[in-house]
């Protein structure tokens, strides 16, 4: 009895620790602002907490899956470090390191951390601890978040989930040019801090240390970005285990693959900012012929009187490059090919259009051959049909007009991209006018959706096809820009990716001051098209969607079809008028949601599957691999018939306790049951000892159908069950808390 009772003390205590600490997601713990990262991209370090994390010397409560377990990144604390990932983030954000403070001259920290439970900890398992947030080294913007355990709190493994795949990264998210010389990418490369990331298709330049058996790698754009050897595998140090098999890659090889973490380090290496920890590597052969990118026009808004300075980078694989040569066309005539002067000390070609009449429509491509007589193309800046010429080519039509929404829109190929963006983050600087269709009242600063979310602004010229653009900027810049106004903006144009996953057309990097003509102007109208013609299955670049991205249209006479269409973003839900459905971001400021455990607030209108809407509005938006459609206030919905609600006076014949929604669950939960007849009703939740936890309902209720929620904010991570007695029926349910 004695014992029992001390284990109960012990958990009593144990809750108690981790109640005096917030409980904060990794994602929280690592995002910091953008704004703040751009600065270091463009100024330098010139304060390093720019990048650090906003917990920093916090104590919180951290809740993770366990990605890599201890005595795998042996480089410090002599292995005794994790490395976990977000529960929900699994895209950016998603990582943290877990390094518990021991020294090397105290055992006793040995055995602290091995009592602490890192040793218990096996991949895939969900843990809870506390600890304080630290970044390594300090003083250093190139440091590293890593969450420091309160030893004498231990650690609670409360369940278990799949570890995230790598994710698909390139160099030049972390460095730009070759190092030294180029530049760290603070903007693009601090969110997978702590994750486990794919490179592809990347060249080992040289060796950086052969003593540790760590390289520097490059990709086809020569952006270079160095391996570290944390791993007890890939290494050559006395971390080494004795059954690695890893050797130094030689310089020049082709890896195809190459996986691992992402981290800084400190010391005479820090300068060389992000660098990748392998756990996996393969080395293929290396494509025929050059590596063919960055391929730039000058000017890229061409008038008739100017001829087009276009340049290539033909970067050698095996064997050197022997020529690269331009291909054009006018007016869908044939191709005529014309010689380019190649530079092998920056690996440049560089060659001419000459001019043409006004309206003209100029389509070219490049072809490099190496020594060996292998030849590639390059037709395109798309991701992922770049020398697929049947997608599409490098354009631009011939202009002695200020540009217009619809010049910067519209592409004749499948692979959506404007003739005026380049490789992203890069495109042309342009000043372009219309009507703004959604601000931030309309639709979130900050996007809600976890994968590929919009923001802020759009603007439209009219309501014709290729019509509407996404424009982009800091608040501070925009702030004025309201609904109705008439604006012209300059800006950057990209092809923003979303995930390194195609690409969605928009202004960026919007430039101050904004020109506001007039205020109040009429929007324009949306355009009335079928949920069908943005359906999952159509391509980006479709001929009949892409005219109305950054487009206001209507769907009439919807169903919502499936509320959890895309298990990795919850916020996402389906609709669909009978043609196919589509995706619905849910960015916009409007009330509707497809989460039950929202309805706890009551300004919330919980959809449901089978509910149907008469109209609805929204922009055409493009992410991850699919069209996706956001409404933006209450305003653009019309009027919602529940399907799913049972109707008015409806009784139910028997007693029924449903399944409680959403199950796992954190922090809230819904609970619905059935009364055939006016009874006393008792609805308790119980832990797994089968000791009461709270009573939810105890009281005398009339026929229909009711709800009650559960709030386990005051429980702990785990297994509870639920039961209704009434008019001598019960019923138990499972419930589980997941944090």
């Amino acid at each position: 009895m004695k014992t029992g009772m001390l284990v109960c003390l012990f958990f009593v205590l144990l809750n108690a620790a981790y109640a005096q600490s917030p409980q904060v997601t990794i994602r929280q713990i690592q995002e910091v602002p953008p704004d703040s990262l751009r600065i270091l991209d463009s100024l330098g370090c010139i304060r390093w907490t720019l990048q650090a994390s906003p917990y920093y010397h916090d104590t919180v409560t951290v809740t993770g899956v366990c990605v890599v377990p201890a005595k795998v990144l042996t480089y410090t604390t002599f292995g005794f470090n994790l490395l976990l990932a977000d529960t929900g983030s699994r895209q950016a954000w998603g990582g943290v390191f877990v390094r518990p403070d021991i020294s090397s001259m105290n055992p006793q920290d040995t055995l602290l951390v091995i009592m602490w439970g890192i040793l218990s900890v096996d991949e895939g398992d969900i843990i809870r601890f506390v600890g304080y947030v630290d970044e390594f080294p300090t003083n250093d913007c190139k440091s590293t978040t890593q969450v420091v355990p309160i030893l004498s709190i231990p650690l609670q493994v409360i369940g278990t989930a799949p570890v995230p795949p790598p994710v698909p990264v390139r160099i030049s998210d972390f460095y730009q040019g070759l190092f030294p010389g180029g530049r760290i990418r603070f903007s693009t490369g601090e969110r997978f801090e702590g994750m486990r990331v794919r490179l592809s298709n990347v060249l080992v330049h040289s060796h950086l240390n052969v003593a540790n058996c760590t390289f520097n790698m490059v990709d086809s754009a020569g952006n270079m970005m160095s391996d570290y050897d944390a791993s007890k595998w890939f290494t050559c140090r006395s971390h080494r285990d004795p059954n690695s098999t890893f050797v130094i890659p030689p310089v020049g090889a082709w890896i195809g693959t190459i996986e691992g973490y992402i981290l800084t380090v400190s010391g005479a290496e820090s300068p060389r900012g992000y660098r990748l920890a392998p756990d996996y590597y393969a080395i293929s052969p290396p494509p025929p012929g050059p590596l063919l990118s960055r391929a730039r026009r000058m000017p890229m808004i061409v008038s008739s009187d100017s001829n087009a300075v276009v340049a290539i980078r033909a970067f050698p694989t095996v064997l050197l490059v022997d020529s690269v040569k331009l291909f054009y066309s006018v007016n869908t005539g044939p191709f005529i090919e014309t010689g380019m002067t190649y530079t092998v000390s920056d690996s440049t070609a560089r060659g001419m259009i000459p001019a043409q009449s006004e309206n003209s429509f100029v389509r070219y491509f490049f072809k490099a051959w190496d020594t060996f007589g292998s030849a590639t193309i390059l037709a395109s800046y798309s991701t992922d049909a770049s020398r697929d010429t049947s997608r599409g080519f490098f354009f631009y039509n011939v202009l002695n007009h200020p540009l217009t929404i619809q010049d910067i829109q519209y592409t004749p190929f499948r692979n959506g991209y404007s003739p005026y963006a380049m490789e992203y983050p890069y495109g042309a600087l342009v000043t372009v006018s219309g009507v703004v269709t959604a601000d931030t009242s309309d639709i979130r600063l900050n996007p809600r959706s976890i994968i590929g979310g919009t923001s802020g602004w759009y603007m439209q010229c009219g309501n014709a096809p290729w019509s509407g653009l996404w424009i982009v900027g800091a608040e501070s810049t925009l702030a004025a820009v309201r609904r109705g106004d008439s604006i012209s903006v300059t800006g950057i144009v990209q092809e923003w990716q979303s995930f390194q996953q195609n690409t969605t057309t928009r202004i960026a990097n919007v430039q101050y001051p904004v020109t506001i003509h007039s205020l109040s102007n009429p929007v324009p109208s949306p355009v009335d098209l079928t949920t069908g013609t943005f359906g999952p299955s159509v391509a980006n670049g479709d001929p009949n969607a892409e005219p109305y991205e950054g487009t206001l249209v209507r769907f009439n006479n919807v169903q919502v079809t499936n509320i959890n269409p895309f298990f990795a973003d919850p916020t996402q839900f389906e609709i669909n008028d009978g043609t196919g459905g589509v995706t619905v971001h849910r960015d916009g400021t409007n009330t509707f949601t497809n989460v039950p455990a929202d309805s706890i607030d009551p300004t919330w209108t919980v959809l449901r599957e089978g509910d149907r809407i008469s109209f609805v509005i929204g922009v055409i938006h493009y992410s991850a691999n699919r069209y996706k459609f956001v409404p933006r206030s209450n305003a653009d919905f019309g009027t919602v018939t529940g399907v799913g609600e049972p109707p008015a006076g409806f009784v139910p014949k028997t007693f029924a306790l449903a399944q409680n929604y959403p199950n796992p669950f954190n922090p809230t939960t819904t609970i619905e049951y059935d009364v055939p007849t006016a009874s006393w009703v008792t609805i308790k939740i119980y832990n797994l000892l089968g000791q009461e936890v709270t009573t939810l309902v105890n009281e005398p209720q009339i026929a229909g159908r009711h709800r009650a929620r559960f709030d386990g904010r005051s429980v702990a991570s785990g297994v509870y069950f639920c039961r209704l007695q009434a008019g001598g029926f019960s019923e138990t349910k499972t419930l589980v808390v997941l944090r």
